[in-house]
């Protein structure tokens, strides 16, 4: 009997599936001004997640500012360990017309303040890219 109470120990090490909590998406708090220093309204800003297991796979948040301001919410999953880590990288795209579109990478900084350039044709949309296809 008091083999056996060791040997369920060493299979449990062995099998190394275990459950944890991870960060799928961090909290983001996005404020927009133009070069002028004043909240852009309806910016299109697009949060991407890039996880990289064994393969990599992106996912895209979408939302447009209300009075220059745009919030992600964190996001946290169970996943289980079973030999392969599962890396996160975050970064955001800030689009709007008129205006030249912005990229951040995003590592520990949760707040971001960002200022758009104004470009010299008001009419010319640069948008962020998302996973949606538009069908003509």
């Amino acid at each position: 009997m008091n083999r056996y109470i060791f040997l369920i120990p060493i299979l449990i090490s062995l099998s190394a599936c275990y459950p944890y909590i991870e960060k799928t998406i961090p909290e983001i708090e996005v404020t927009v001004k133009d070069s002028e220093g004043k909240l852009v309204d309806l910016a299109y800003v697009v949060l991407t997640t890039t996880v990289k297991e064994g393969k990599t796979i992106k996912n895209y948040k979408t939302q447009y500012t209300k009075n220059g301001k745009a919030y992600f919410d964190v996001n946290r999953s169970f996943a289980l360990n079973m030999g392969l880590e599962r890396k996160y990288t975050w970064s955001l795209c800030v689009s709007k017309q008129g205006y030249k579109k912005q990229y951040y990478s995003i590592s520990d900084k949760s707040i971001f303040d960002i200022h758009l350039e104004s470009l010299e044709d008001p009419k010319v949309n640069q948008k962020c890219q998302n996973n949606k296809l538009r069908i003509r």
